[in-house]
């Protein structure tokens, strides 16, 4: 069993770019919030948007104040005229694809054409057009339709503009069979064009096609009907839990595809879930699920941080090492695990099956990571007095930070404040616990070159890391209310950060060799640049990558970077 994911799934442009222009609008403050319908025809969309106080409004005259957006299918001539007249902050948010058939319409209307429009009269965005093609308007669902028009002295043909392409082709045949001077416009956008286009492509690959999309969305259930026409099984869901496993398990390959209002959190969630439905199939699925866990309840960072803080020893040499690591990959531990627990509980909507799996075991986890906190703390009072001051002062830091993952509400936003904070709070705690404090201590306080070359390496790999698996889905995590540095940034400039992490992250460990700070084998430190480098473009050109791979690939490179250096030193030992 295999599962395609097809390129062209998900958000189209449009509703990409109404999405992204909400959240924009929503951080200058203009309230209240709302939308004039429905933004776009998907439930988990919409749940999201509320959670961020914008609601959805039937009747904007009974809107005084705030902000009132108009959804991506249009709004009539009528329409238009009433909310235009309120004192309302107006954002218009209409597709500029629909748009541009609003336009065609109107024009047409006004030359005297008769305008037909293909699509279904109760969509949004029929009713749109049809205000905007006059009197003489009307609408047609197909080529059967076609004889039962009066006669049109100037007929001209559009449609909406997610009608099914070759409908569209069949329809504009039969009109011109019956009348030779009808004119046309091709209003079916781009990206729904491309996405029926590669269904048809990959329908021959396939058994059966699994359809993502609101069960009201006119462009998924087109899909699911274009699968129909290619002689295959095709199934609509709206969320990974409507997967029937039964049902699927008999398939050898599956297409996912979704539609054009299907956020990109929901296609990675049914994918994953189709995936643990093949592991079964093939008996591999208990042990994917028990690694998966692992690393959805953090449990994965500890041998990660242990395995990097014995490397760390071994490069910077003469350190202690067993305790001061087991403290420091605890509190590590604890410091994930409860950002995790508390960010799992920020935003309603669930974007990731990890926030699922936090959340229903959020009692273990909060247990886990108190215990490991009690357990730095403790470790610590037997270590050098500079321990456990520097373990209090970054538990209170991270209080400060937690505040407003406790109450949204609460009006000092803490270190949240500072774009970025979450990743960069990781990034300098586990260079300063792994690498700069050891080596400061061993060395009788005192500032160690070597130490402050690796901490800084350790520091570039680490926010490395964080880059690569916030770069995936940046707008998934802005609607979710997640603080990360693409979010603030961007993605162009987000990716330039990258590669300069990347860079420092080569350069620093290198030229401590080269003068001689650093031992020979911290060079094997370079496995976990190569694996967070291939690891890029593998995530770059994987469509929909599950929140379980994106792990194993980001957090592999810390793997491999802690145990390269330690599988080098023996190797040079024995030798």
């Amino acid at each position: 069993m295999s599962v395609i994911t097809a390129r062209t799934a998900g958000f189209c442009w449009g509703v990409r770019r109404a999405v992204d222009l909400v959240l924009a609008e929503l951080k200058k403050g203009n309230k209240p919030y709302a939308v004039y319908g429905e933004l776009v025809h998907n439930p988990q969309v919409l749940e999201a948007l509320e959670d961020k106080g914008v609601g959805i409004c039937r009747d904007p005259m009974e809107m005084r104040k705030g902000t009132l957006f108009l959804r991506t299918h249009g709004i009539t001539v009528d329409e238009q005229k009433k909310v235009s007249s309120l004192p309302l902050h107006l954002k218009d948010l209409t597709c500029p694809r629909v748009s541009r058939a609003l336009m065609i319409a109107r024009k047409k209307s006004e030359e005297g054409y008769d305008v037909l429009i293909l699509g279904d009269p109760a969509h949004q965005e029929v009713i749109s057009i049809l205000s905007y093609g006059g009197s003489s308007a009307r609408v047609i669902s197909g080529p059967l339709d076609v004889n039962t028009l009066p006669e049109l002295s100037k007929p001209f043909l559009l449609s909406q503009t997610t009608q099914n392409t070759q409908t569209y082709e069949e329809t504009k045949k039969a009109l011109l069979n019956r009348f030779s001077n009808l004119e046309h416009a091709f209003t079916i956008c781009e990206s729904t064009s491309m996405r029926q286009d590669e269904l048809r492509d990959l329908c021959g690959e396939v058994d059966c096609v699994v359809v993502v999309g609101g069960r009201n969305s006119a462009n998924t259930a087109r899909l699911a009907e274009i699968a129909r026409e290619e002689g295959l099984p095709s199934y609509i869901v709206e969320t990974h839990e409507e997967l029937d496993a039964k049902v699927l398990a008999i398939y050898d390959n599956i297409l996912l595809t979704a539609g054009a209002s299907t956020p990109s959190w929901s296609i990675r969630k049914v994918r994953e879930k189709l995936l643990e439905i093949q592991g079964n199939r093939l008996r591999s699925g208990k042990f994917r699920e028990l690694l998966q866990n692992l690393i959805f309840g953090n449990f994965h960072i500890l041998p990660i941080t242990f395995a990097t803080g014995i490397a760390s020893s071994i490069i910077l040499g003469g350190i202690e090492w067993f305790k001061p690591v087991i403290a420091a990959s605890l509190f590590l531990f604890a410091v994930h695990t409860v950002t995790s627990v508390l960010e799992s509980g920020y935003s309603r909507p669930s974007g990731l099956r990890r926030q699922e799996f936090i959340r229903k075991h959020r009692i273990f986890l909060t247990v886990c990571a108190l215990t490991a906190f009690t357990g730095s703390m403790g470790i610590s009072l037997f270590l050098n007095p500079v321990w456990p001051c520097v373990l209090g002062l970054m538990l209170v830091a991270f209080f400060f930070y937690s505040i407003p993952l406790i109450r949204k509400t609460y009006p000092f936003r803490g270190l949240r404040a500072v774009p970025g904070s979450r990743d960069l709070m990781f990034a300098g705690a586990w260079s300063f616990l792994l690498a700069l404090l050891p080596g400061f201590i061993s060395a009788g306080s005192t500032i160690n070159p070597g130490s402050v070359l690796w901490a800084g390496t350790l520091f570039f790999l680490f926010l490395g890391r964080c880059l690569l698996a916030d770069l995936v889905d940046m707008q998934g995590d802005a609607l979710m209310g997640m603080d990360t540095i693409p979010i603030h940034a961007g993605r162009e400039k987000s990716v330039i950060l990258f590669w300069c992490c990347f860079a420092l992250a080569t350069v620093l460990p290198a030229a401590g060799i080269v003068i001689r700070y650093l031992p020979v084998h911290a060079s094997a430190f370079a496995g976990g640049l190569i694996t967070l480098a291939v690891g890029y473009f593998y995530l770059k050109r994987s469509p929909f990558p599950s929140e379980f791979s994106k792990r194993i690939i980001a957090d592999g490179s810390l793997f491999i970077a802690g145990f390269a250096p330690i599988l080098a030193y023996w190797a040079l030992e024995v030798l």
